[in-house]
């Protein structure tokens, strides 16, 4: 590698303190971070900073992590500079998500602080779980069209809450571990809107309901992501957790009442989207509805007449005859999701 000239040093250096700064000064916030445009120059070139908002050009954070790395690896098996690498792990991971040793640096330091920590003094190691989380949070849900889809980051995620969930869900009340599982529902949804399809985030969520033992938060979490995918209809990757999901809810009624404003929302507004009716064939062709279906059938049926009969032909005109078909072709072959 070319050596920097003494110009392109300085602002490395300042490139790289300036935002492991900011970083160490939000550790316990979700904060909201994008990449500039080139556009848009900050005052002073570095960062623009306006409280949780944090604008970072490309080319900040570019020389930050060239940085960061010299620093991580000139740190990572010296216990004297650990806390130094640690932190450079933070600008790593934000310009490289997928930087799987500074991943599993992270993972190390927290099991280190686990065995000094928990026994003792739990506060402590609780506090940096929660950091930890924060700092999850800040990548994967800020407007970062790579990172929000991270796989390295969201496996790191479900390491992180296994941890979290030991220390927070032992004694704690069913509202308290409701409130803790909206987070997680919550966090994935905003992943979704910031990188549409983003099947890691929705993989998350499929990972996080056999964790979950309350019919209530199961009845809660297929509330909120059926009104997610009616504002993203179509995304295809919420309409299949959505499926995942519905076998969990009991009575079979709780499912039959879903899907029924599903439908409906699909016919009210005349919609289009491929990704809604694939969820609304599959669903009817499952036995997840039981003998709810009949309804549904119906419903479909006298929609597709409807439409039959209108003198305008339209997109939505071919999708639901095919639903149909699609339906009648594949009901027996279909299984139910397991749980």
């Amino acid at each position: 590698m070319v050596s920097a000239g003494p110009g392109r040093a300085k602002l490395q250096l300042l490139s790289y303190e300036t935002l492991s700064q900011y970083f160490q000064a939000h550790e316990d916030e979700v904060v909201e971070i994008e990449i500039l445009p080139p556009a848009i120059e900050p005052l002073g070139g570095i960062l623009m900073q306006d409280g949780l908002n944090l604008g970072v050009p490309k080319k900040t954070l570019a020389l930050a992590y060239v940085e960061a790395r010299h620093r991580f690896f000139e740190g990572m098996h010296d216990s004297k500079l650990a806390s130094s690498a640690l932190q450079a792990t933070k600008v790593m991971l934000l310009f490289d998500p997928e930087h799987l040793t500074a991943a599993n640096f992270r993972k190390g330091w927290l099991g280190a602080l686990e065995a000094e920590f928990k026994s003792y003094n739990p506060a402590v190691y609780h506090k940096a779980l929660r950091q930890e989380l924060c700092f999850l949070n800040s990548i994967l849900t800020s407007p970062l069209h790579r990172q929000s889809k991270s796989p390295t980051l969201w496996y790191h995620r479900l390491w992180l809450l296994d941890l979290l969930a030991s220390v927070e869900l032992e004694k704690a009340s069913e509202d308290q571990k409701a409130t803790f599982w909206r987070a997680e529902l919550t966090a994935v949804c905003k992943s979704g809107e910031q990188h549409p399809k983003n099947y890691y985030a929705w993989q998350y969520a499929r990972r996080l309901m056999p964790k979950i033992v309350s019919p209530e938060t199961n009845d809660e979490f297929a509330r909120h992501v059926k009104d997610w995918c009616c504002r993203h209809p179509s995304d295809i990757s919420g309409w299949s957790f959505l499926l995942s999901l519905l076998p969990r809810l009991h009575p079979v009624s709780k499912r039959q009442g879903l899907v029924r404003d599903i439908l409906s929302y699909a016919i009210n507004l005349r919609l289009e989207h491929e990704s809604l009716w694939v969820f609304i064939r599959t669903i009817l062709a499952q036995e997840t509805l039981l003998g709810g279906r009949t309804e549904f059938d119906e419903t479909l049926q006298n929609y597709n007449d409807d439409l039959g009969n209108a003198k305008k032909a339209s997109a939505v005109s071919e999708r639901v005859p095919r639903t149909l078909n699609w339906i009648n072709t594949y009901r027996e072959a279909i299984a139910v999701p397991k749980n």
